[in-house]
């Protein structure tokens, strides 16, 4: 089959070619070896002469010749010459020679050679377009019946004879018609499924693998490729056990009986997966989600299709969120401890002095106060990761709600806290929103400079944006913890998340609130010599300034003088 690609994306099939190459060729080599063999039986018989003589001549000269050109023209692309030549020239020297045998009275030759008509319909019905096909049909048809006309009367073949014959060419016309549009249909639903099937396999996010029986591999799509880290490898014939190298616990998968995925001991009962690992290209190990399933064709051949999922960046998460949830109970904990103690000795003791009552109820408050911002945060986090956080942003004087955030820190936490910024315009942003940003990001510069370390506040601008810069000389992260400390449930400390305390969502809320004021922020880091965020936040855009007409006295005429300046009108003056 030839396919055709159409502009929608389908995969059609070329109406005017319906068989492949190979079988145009193998009818060319067929005709050939018919008209070779029929010119080699005349050579040999003897006492031809006259007509006869004349029928092998043309055998000779003509068909051999043709038959060789059209088996040269088969090897062509689309073999248009093969496929409309062939059937034509056989039409005219079968025609020829039944009218020469009829006039040399050969007896029964005209009966006899009908079929051949037969043979040449079907061939042109099959491979050809539809004119084309009716075409040769009824050249089928009318060749023999013209020649009846040079036989005497007498020895012209009846209509009992012609007539089921002429049927038979219109019966093979529309049989062979709907065989072929059927067999069209087919193979482009075929063609349409194949296609679709590839692109799926292609465009998948998981590996798949089809392998035979001995576990070699027969073919796979690109995600394999970059999920086992192989990219310039060929797959095809590898053993599938050496490429994975798969695990389930800490026993290896043992394929050497077939499969291992196939195993009914490794609980896959509904065909979901199960998780196995192996070593990835970091030596470390790669956690994948696995499924396979046996395929039997109806001669018996096996093969196995496996599915794999690479589920590390599932299996981080579910870590991370783990881990959350540890630290976040802490956290909450903490300050719940200290509330419901002082609150059980203000009840127990009614004898306290007015000091140490005033005491217990001012921690009191300042563990409320720590709870509510934690369970705030947390609420934060959840209607950002819902999408419903919503910012109304508007001209703001960003120099002194800075200087007010860092004189607050400086004041509550006794740490030096120093803020360069001079003549700073405003911004485009939400009060809130960035006093959230800003106080994050100086308490998180102050507790991760356990050393007591200067936090430096600064700030420049151009003509877009306000730069504001908060950097610390504390511990600092390296470039893996730079490139994940806005991702939520991220701690740089992972090791020894309660030496600093948090939940590891602050970063991912300040990312998200400057982005939803229409803002970037970034960080640059190294380990033990602190870190700087950066938060560029957007100027209000300055309109650009009307042109002005210089008014006159005559108003009215004065703006039709200018229109028609503008349009290109020469003024005419008056005397």
């Amino acid at each position: 089959m030839r396919w055709a690609h159409t502009g929608d994306g389908r995969v059609g099939i070329d109406r005017g070619i319906r068989v492949d190459s190979t079988a145009v060729r193998v009818a060319a080599v067929f005709r050939l070896a018919v008209a070779i063999t029929a010119a080699a039986v005349g050579s040999f018989l003897p006492h031809v002469s006259g007509e006869r003589a004349v029928v092998f001549f043309i055998v000779d000269l003509v068909w051999v010749p043709w038959a060789a050109v059209v088996l040269f023209a088969s090897e062509q692309p689309g073999a248009r010459v093969a496929r409309l030549g062939g059937p034509i020239g056989d039409l005219l020297v079968i025609g020829l020679s039944q009218g020469l045998l009829a006039q040399a009275a050969v007896p029964n030759f005209d009966a006899a050679i009908l079929p051949a008509y037969l043979v040449v319909v079907v061939f042109s019905v099959y491979t050809l377009e539809r004119p084309a096909a009716v075409g040769i049909g009824v050249a089928a048809i009318a060749v023999p019946t013209v020649a009846q006309r040079l036989l005497p009367v007498t020895d012209r073949l009846g209509a009992a004879v012609l007539a089921p014959y002429a049927v038979a060419v219109v019966l093979l016309l529309l049989l062979i018609e709907r065989t072929t549009r059927m067999q069209t249909r087919a193979a482009s639903q075929y063609a349409l499924l194949s296609s679709k099937a590839d692109t799926i396999l292609a465009h998948v996010a998981d590996a798949i693998l089809v392998t035979n029986a001995e576990g070699r591999i027969l073919q796979s799509n690109p995600a394999v490729a970059r999920i086992v880290g192989c990219a310039d490898e060929p797959l095809v014939g590898r053993s599938c056990e050496e490429l994975l190298g798969l695990h389930s616990g800490e026993r290896r998968l043992d394929c050497s009986a077939g499969c291992g995925l196939l195993r009914s001991d490794l609980g896959d009962d509904a065909g979901l997966g199960v998780e196995v690992w192996r070593i990835g290209s970091n030596t470390e190990r790669q956690p994948l989600l696995a499924s396979a399933s046996r395929v039997e064709s109806d001669g018996g051949d096996v093969e196995v299709v496996h599915s794999i999922r690479d589920i590390t960046r599932l299996k981080e998460a579910e870590e991370a969120k783990t881990l959350f949830l540890a630290t976040a109970s802490h956290e909450l904990k903490t300050p719940l401890t200290v509330i419901h103690g002082f609150a059980d000795t203000l009840v127990r003791y009614d004898d306290l002095d007015e000091e140490v009552r005033s005491a217990a109820l001012n921690a009191i408050r300042a563990r409320a106060t720590e709870l509510s911002r934690i369970v705030d945060r947390l609420l934060l986090s959840s209607r950002i990761e819902a999408g419903r956080l919503q910012l109304t942003c508007q001209e703001l004087e960003i120099e002194s709600l800075i200087t007010s955030r860092v004189a607050s820190f400086a004041a509550a936490t006794g740490r030096e806290v120093v803020a360069s910024l001079e003549d700073l315009p405003t911004v485009v942003s939400n009060e809130d929103a960035l006093i959230t940003v800003v106080d994050h990001l100086i308490d998180n510069a102050l507790k991760y400079s356990p050393g007591g370390e200067p936090v430096e506040v600064g700030a420049v601008c151009d003509a877009e944006w306000v730069q504001v810069e908060i950097a610390d000389h504390g511990i600092g992260m390296d470039s893996e913890q730079a490139a994940h400390c806005f991702e939520k449930f991220w701690q740089a400390e992972s090791s020894d998340v309660r030496r600093f305390g948090g939940t590891g969502i602050g970063l991912y809320i300040v990312q998200s609130l400057v982005e939803a004021m229409g803002g970037t922020a970034s960080v640059s880091s190294e380990r033990g010599a602190g870190s700087r965020f950066t938060l560029r936040l957007p100027r209000p855009r300055v309109p650009e300034p009307a042109e002005e007409l210089t008014p006159t006295g005559d108003g009215e005429a004065t703006s039709i003088r200018e229109f028609m300046r503008q349009i290109g009108v020469p003024e005419r003056r008056v005397r």
